[in-house]
């Protein structure tokens, strides 16, 4: 999954809502805490009243912070709209702005037409943000994204650049598909520039292989994403055809694939997986990184416990899925060389598998799916997020993908090459080729 999963996404009109969101919940706390100092009797002891007024001015502090850090990223992003050359103005240690260009960046849409996106990357206070423009045309579907932290290191396991980086011979984890309810032309250049270098697979794969974009409400099925690469190309063949997509019927009359049962699903939300999916999900805190980030700035000390302790674990989610990636391979290695390989040998010295070309796997003893090793991994569950929270969420999601330029535009027309841009581009979709 992409948003909330790996990164967040924000446009200026989303941003604009959040800061809204913030200051009228802050100005609720705030009227509250003046209705407990003005009440004679307000239905408590003067230690709870006391507890209160701290707790109150925690949360309305925590608000605050948040308030800011989003606004910070409104102006960058308003200021990136406007400006004709794309610029973002950064602050500098004596408060003094500079203005940060845009590297222009070769990338291709969902229809296969090349484009130049001017995309800005920062990092401030050590944690990254990437501003790109979806369609280079159109100032409306300028985003503001912010990776997760950790991102770097799951990309790196997973790719198996962490052996090159220490001197070894790379070896690719695991095969990686993206399965979200994002608008196709975001998702394509949100994966883009979470792995500039292709290090997983080649961009030229991401829109007919590895990238199914799921429309609401239709629920995501873990057989659909690993059978996209048949439905795109029938799709492409047969527009007017009827639709491979796995139904009831199909699941019923056909068990779980093999593929499937060693596919694990990373992703901060189960309601959004179809009931047969859900055993295979290795669910992760949602990311909220305004508020994480204003509650690790506040501190232990200064942040309410609750908040301070769902950021500090938010910060170091990805750690925990790369941990437990290598335990979920290493047991099912571990059971691969115990139990079937030696089954394996055995069967073709006694001489049965004589009449087979390969070995059939039916006979053989059954590995345990990765449903079942993930039950029994030390991951521990996310903790709940509040319903307010999602709808909150939900309806940032919403002004994300209603943008009609950006579903429609972005697809419909190659933008025109900037004087100048194209010495400058970085032509990210050949830069790398990961394992396939």
């Amino acid at each position: 999954d992409l948003d909330e999963t790996l990164l967040m996404a924000h446009t200026v009109d989303s941003l604009a809502q959040r800061i809204r969101r913030v200051n009228a919940t802050r100005e609720s706390k705030a009227a509250e805490l003046r209705s407990l100092d003005s009440s004679p009797n307000p239905g408590m002891t003067p230690e709870q009243l006391e507890e209160r007024f701290q707790a109150l001015g925690c949360e309305m502090a925590l608000l605050e912070a948040e308030a800011a850090l989003l606004q910070a990223d409104f102006d960058m992003l308003d200021s990136y709209r406007r400006d004709p050359q794309c610029r973002v103005p950064v602050k500098g240690p004596g408060g003094q702005a500079r203005m940060v260009d845009p590297t222009w960046e070769k990338a291709r849409t969902s229809r296969g037409e090349e484009v130049a996106r001017p995309v800005v990357r920062l990092e401030l206070q050590g944690r990254p943000l990437v501003i790109t423009r979806i369609n280079p045309e159109s100032k409306s579907t300028s985003v503001l994204l912010r990776p997760r932290a950790g991102w770097g290191a799951l990309r790196d396991y997973l790719s198996g650049m962490e052996d090159v980086r220490g001197g070894a011979a790379r070896k690719q984890r695991w095969e990686v598909f993206i399965c979200t309810t994002a608008e196709k032309e975001y998702a394509l250049e949100a994966w883009r520039l979470l792995d500039p270098e292709a290090s997983l697979f080649p961009h030229a794969e991401l829109a007919s292989k590895r990238m199914l974009c799921v429309p609401h409400p239709q629920k995501k099925d873990l057989l659909n994403v690993l059978r996209w690469e048949q439905v795109h190309a029938q799709m492409l063949a047969e527009p007017q055809g009827q639709s491979l997509m796995v139904t009831d019927e199909m699941r019923a009359s056909k068990p779980e694939l093999d593929t499937a049962a060693m596919s694990v699903i990373i992703d901060d939300r189960a309601d959004v997986w179809e009931e047969a999916s859900r055993k295979a999900l290795l669910q992760v805190m949602p990311f909220h990184p305004h508020k994480e980030a204003a509650a690790l700035d506040m501190g232990a000390g200064s942040a309410p416990a609750a908040e301070y302790t769902a950021a500090r674990d938010s910060e170091g989610e990805l750690q925990r899925v790369v941990s437990t990636l290598r335990e979920l391979r290493s047991k099912f290695y571990a059971e691969l060389d115990l139990n079937i390989k030696p089954e394996a040998a055995r069967l073709v010295s006694t001489g049965i598998l004589e009449q087979y070309q390969a070995l059939p796997l039916e006979i053989l003893s059954p590995f345990t799916p990765m449903s079942q090793l993930l039950a029994s991994s030390s991951f521990p569950p996310p903790a709940a997020l509040g319903q307010t929270e999602r709808e909150d969420r939900a309806s940032d999601l919403r002004l994300l993908a209603n943008d009609s330029t950006m579903l429609t535009s972005a697809a419909a027309a190659a933008a025109a090459w900037p004087a100048g841009a194209e010495k400058a581009a970085a032509d990210t979709g050949a830069a790398g080729r990961g394992a396939s």
